[in-house]
């Protein structure tokens, strides 16, 4: 699976809509086939996909009808490359809270789906 699809189905959690269960299942289903592993997952929402999108749930007119396929993997790419920078990995653990807080409840439920399989 290319990571693309891993980006896609993480930024969901971000879209200014609420998830329904079949849509948790949906990226669920995408992570586990990745084959990656949990931490390996984790790590990506944390360092690539969160700094791209976090902003959104933030926003008085969010997105949310789905994030540009092309910018978010651009912008996604970009933070895998800076991944191993000791700054950026620094900047997103101070701002892990503000990233991911309001994605909270919602990742609960991918995780419960992803280890239930």
């Amino acid at each position: 699976m290319n990571r693309a699809a891993i980006w896609e189905a993480l930024a969901e959690l971000w879209l200014d809509t609420e998830l329904q269960p079949c849509q948790h299942a949906h990226i669920a289903r995408i992570l586990h086939d990745s084959g990656l592993s949990r931490a390996e997952i984790e790590a990506i929402l944390l360092y690539e996909v969160a700094p791209a999108v976090w902003s959104n749930l933030w926003s008085v007119a969010g997105q949310w009808s789905g994030f540009d396929a092309q910018w978010l993997a651009d912008v996604c790419e970009r933070n895998l490359r800076q991944r191993s920078q000791r700054w950026h990995r620094l900047r997103c653990r101070l701002l892990k809270r503000l990233m991911l807080g309001p994605i909270r409840e919602d990742w609960a439920k991918v995780i419960g789906q992803l280890e239930g399989r």
